[in-house]
């Protein structure tokens, strides 16, 4: 019930990394996928003697700025931490409540996508100025993400939580162009 976010915006130029097809047990972070819901395997944590709740969710979102012929771009992502998330309880309406919080976690990378090709299209080319707009979205989205337990108490009011359920999935569809699209780079044979 409690969760756990951290927000990670990076600024060295990192190369691309290929994500595998499957999930296997020893991969530490999940790749928000439309196609996926997490399950109860994927809490691999332990809980520290002050963590309240049944269940913990640490999610990411990462924003790694590049360079495209001397215009900044991003990449961004919204991962499930599967070694800092725990789990005491395991029914499935608590496992419902704590995949909306990576469902949340995708909705605010697409709204920093979404910002960032705003600024692109305004012809803005300071880092500080991205930096400056990505981090407003996560702190909305820490917000955002503690309202939702309030509101639903952790998953405990049925009604709240399903109008939070039908909420998060219009503003996800809402925002559809701006999901995560995948590169391929070369040809496969």
């Amino acid at each position: 019930m409690a969760k756990l976010i951290s927000f990670v915006v990076l600024i060295t130029v990192s190369g691309l990394q290929a994500q595998p097809a499957e999930v296997t047990a020893d991969i530490e972070l999940l790749l928000w996928n439309e196609f996926y819901k997490l399950q109860w395997d994927d809490f691999q944590g332990e809980p520290d003697k002050t963590s309240l709740g049944d269940a913990g969710t640490a999610v990411q979102i990462k924003a790694t700025p590049f360079l495209i012929k001397k215009e900044i771009r991003y990449d961004v992502e919204a991962f499930f931490n599967r070694k800092k998330s725990w789990v005491r309880d395991t029914s499935p309406s608590l496992l419902a409540h704590e995949q909306l919080h990576f469902d949340i976690a995708e909705l605010y990378a697409r709204k920093v996508r979404k910002k960032i090709r705003e600024l692109q299209a305004r012809g803005v080319n300071n880092i500080k100025t991205y930096n400056a707009a990505i981090q407003a979205l996560l702190l909305e989205s820490n917000e955002v993400d503690q309202r939702y337990d309030l509101e639903t108490l952790h998953g405990a009011l049925s009604k709240k939580q399903a109008a939070w359920t039908e909420k998060i999935k219009e503003q996800l569809a809402s925002l559809k162009k701006y999901r995560k699209t995948k590169r391929v780079i070369g040809k496969f044979d």
